[in-house]
């Protein structure tokens, strides 16, 4: 069992606010205890962001902890990491994984990695708070050493409770299910250029409402992404 702990100040060189941009992003129900689509993007968008300690960083570190501590073919190591904000942050978050990692070989040649691991996540944004467990299943390719970046295949599943800041100021229960493809993290920046995802939230509300809303996240580089809705309703998300 190794140890690692990694701050915020060693893996993202900023730390600020999530920049929403809703583009004619409507509620569907007035009702003080519906989940409305709104309150689902702040999850989405926290739970994505790197700021946040979210989705994208956690996939960041997944990569650097492949690139950085090599294994041989056929071996398995378990890994157990922290992360959390700076002091001051505008964003304050924490998380801590539990991480099982190993290296498949053909003929001796490296292939993929494959990682599983499972940890708690919380985060206190200005629009937002939660407190949340994960499972992620992972694999990592792009290991031949011409390649410029690692190629990340993977279903991240958070789970968890949110307290909205603003509206209604709701409290609710979701589980956030992201299934990325084909993200590109480059072995030199070791941040992601490239790759799509979707997302799919359900959420239940304090009187056992549930509700449903679905994504697709595209991934700019640069820390960037865009949110479009299955309804066409997009988000433009920086970190």
């Amino acid at each position: 069992m190794e140890t690692k702990r990694l701050l915020a100040g060693r893996l993202c060189l900023a730390i600020g606010a999530t920049l929403l941009l809703f583009t004619s992003c409507k509620k569907n129900n007035d009702s003080d205890n519906e989940i409305t689509q709104d309150d689902a993007a702040d999850v989405m968008v926290q739970a994505v962001a790197g700021d946040s300690g979210g989705f994208a960083l956690q996939t960041e570190t997944s990569a650097r902890v492949a690139g950085r501590t090599p294994l041989t073919c056929g071996q398995t190591r378990d890994t157990t990491f922290s992360g959390q904000s700076l002091p001051g942050a505008l964003i304050t978050w924490s998380y801590d994984i539990q991480m099982s990692r190993s290296l498949t070989c053909d003929n001796g040649v490296p292939q993929q990695f494959t990682f599983n691991y499972t940890g708690h996540n919380t985060y206190d944004a200005p629009r937002m708070s939660s407190s949340d467990n994960n499972t992620v299943n992972l694999i990592i390719t792009g290991l031949q050493p011409a390649a410029t970046g690692w190629v990340i295949n993977q279903q991240y599943v958070r789970n968890g409770t949110q307290q909205s800041k603003i509206r209604q100021r709701r409290s609710f229960s979701s589980t956030l299910t992201i299934t990325g493809s084909n993200i590109v993290v480059n072995k030199t920046t070791e941040k992601i250029v490239s790759g799509t995802a979707t997302l799919q939230f359900v959420g239940q509300s304090s009187t056992g409402r549930s509700v449903q809303y679905g994504a697709t996240l595209t991934f700019h580089g640069n820390n960037t992404g865009t949110l479009v809705f299955n309804n066409g309703h997009t988000v433009q998300l920086q970190w």
